[in-house]
C-alpha cells in the first residue's frame, strides 16, 4: 500500500511562490508548521458570524463560502474559497469573526495555530509580506464582486460568475468545462438574486447556446460573447500579473 501522505499546507504554499519565490529555508519553515485536518459534510457551517477562530483555515478538497445572514434570514455570499485558499489569515489579527463559513461540498480543511503562524512571521518577513500578498489578492476579488453585484445586469453578473468559477476551477485554463460546486441556490446567494431568478439567467445563457449544461455540468460554449457581455476580465484573480506557460507546467 502506498505511504498515507502526510497532513500539510503544501496546496496554499504552492500558491505563495506562484506569486512571489520564497526561499528553500522560507518554504521549509511553512511546511514545517503543526496542522490538524477536520472533515465536513456538504452544506455544513463551519465558524458562525461572531465566532472567535484560533486557527488558520486552508481549503485541501472541496468548496468554501464566506457569508452574511441578515435579520431576516437572507444569505449573501461574500466569496468561494477552492482548494489551495487560506480562508481566514485576516482573523490573526481581528479576533472577532465578522462573517461565517459554509461547505458547499463535503470538505476537507487544514489548519494552522494563530500563534505558530504569527511566531513564523516574526522570524521571516518575507513569509509575512506573501501572506499580506495573499490577503490583498482576496481584496482584489472582493472589489470584482462589490462591482458584479451592485452594476452589472442579472444576465451579467450570472455570466461572470461562471466565467470565474471556469478560470479557477477549469484544467486546463480556457476550456471551459467543469463540474459546478453549487446549487443554484448558492449561484443566488453569490448573485443578490432569488433562486427562481437566478435559473431564468441560466436558461436565457443556455438558450443563447452561451453555455451548455448537463446535471452539474458546465461548458462554456461561446466564453468570447460571454466575456463581452459581463466584461471578464481574469486579472483580478492574479493580481501578481499573468501566469507564464512555464509556471502552468506546459
Amino acid at each position: 500500500m502506498p505511504p498515507k501522505s502526510v497532513p500539510s499546507i503544501a496546496k496554499f504554499v504552492a500558491k505563495l511562490n506562484r506569486r512571489q519565490p520564497l526561499s528553500h529555508v522560507e518554504n521549509a519553515a511553512l511546511l514545517a508548521l503543526p496542522v490538524e485536518t477536520h472533515r465536513y459534510a456538504a452544506f455544513h457551517d463551519i465558524l458562525r458570524d461572531g465566532g472567535r477562530p484560533e486557527r488558520c483555515t486552508m481549503v485541501e478538497d472541496g468548496l468554501i463560502s464566506r457569508h452574511r445572514i441578515l435579520r431576516d434570514g437572507a444569505r449573501q455570499i461574500l466569496a468561494f474559497h477552492m482548494p489551495g485558499d487560506m480562508i481566514d489569515l485576516q482573523a490573526m489579527l481581528m479576533p472577532v469573526l465578522d462573517h461565517a463559513l459554509h461547505a458547499h461540498t463535503p470538505t476537507l480543511t487544514v489548519s494552522v495555530a494563530h500563534d505558530d503562524l504569527m511566531a513564523l512571521t516574526a522570524r521571516h518577513p518575507a513569509i509575512a509580506r506573501a501572506l499580506w500578498f495573499d490577503t490583498l489578492a482576496d481584496a482584489a476579488i472582493a472589489r470584482e464582486w462589490t462591482v458584479n453585484v451592485g452594476r452589472r445586469s442579472a444576465q451579467a453578473r450570472t455570466a461572470h460568475l461562471l466565467l470565474e468559477f471556469a478560470t479557477r476551477l477549469d484544467t486546463p485554463a480556457g476550456r471551459g468545462d467543469f463540474e459546478l460546486p453549487v446549487t443554484q441556490a448558492g449561484m443566488a446567494d453569490a448573485l443578490g438574486l432569488t433562486h427562481v431568478h437566478t435559473n431564468r439567467m441560466i436558461q436565457w445563457l443556455r438558450a443563447r447556446r452561451y453555455i451548455r449544461t448537463v446535471g452539474r455540468r458546465v461548458t462554456i460554449e461561446n466564453w468570447e460573447e460571454m466575456r463581452k457581455l459581463s466584461g471578464f476580465d481574469p486579472g483580478y484573480l492574479t493580481p501578481e500579473g499573468p501566469r507564464t506557460m512555464a509556471e502552468d507546467g506546459a
